[in-house]
């Protein structure tokens, strides 16, 4: 459970920042004290990534419970990186049907978050967790 938390709070924290970064800086030159003032913007964010993922990381972490005897680490954040950029698409498209519809910028927003994600997956650790009577902790 602690890789799924993991995975879970660095996309819900790193995206919005890459976004505003990415978008800001290097598409609309946006100066960095500028970005700085959106800090409210990006905590709405932060807190709309959060409660909008919660069903997504549930199914991750079902998943990544299957996975947890799998010897091969590798396959199992491949096939959780899958899941993980296929969820980001499949929330956007839930919650706002037109999402595509925009251009560009609504599209990268899908894209960061997705490759939020996956980086996430790779970048943490997974560990089987001991067993305690039988059970995992």
């Amino acid at each position: 459970m602690k890789y799924s938390i993991k995975v879970w709070i660095f996309t819900i924290l790193a995206s919005p920042l890459f976004l505003f970064l990415i978008l800001g800086v290097f598409i609309h030159s946006t100066k960095f004290s500028e970005i700085l003032e959106a800090w409210p913007m990006i905590g709405f964010m932060m807190i709309y990534g959060l409660v909008l993922s919660i069903p997504a990381m549930l199914v991750f972490w079902l998943i990544e419970e299957k996975l947890v005897d799998n010897s091969n680490n590798n396959k199992a954040k491949l096939i959780l990186s899958a899941y993980s950029f296929i969820s980001v698409w499949l929330t956007f498209y839930i919650f706002d049907k037109g999402f595509a519809e925009p251009g560009f910028q609504q599209i990268f927003w899908v894209v960061i978050y997705s490759l939020t994600i996956v980086l996430g997956v790779w970048i943490f650790k997974r560990t089987a967790e001991p067993e305690k009577n039988g059970h995992k902790s």
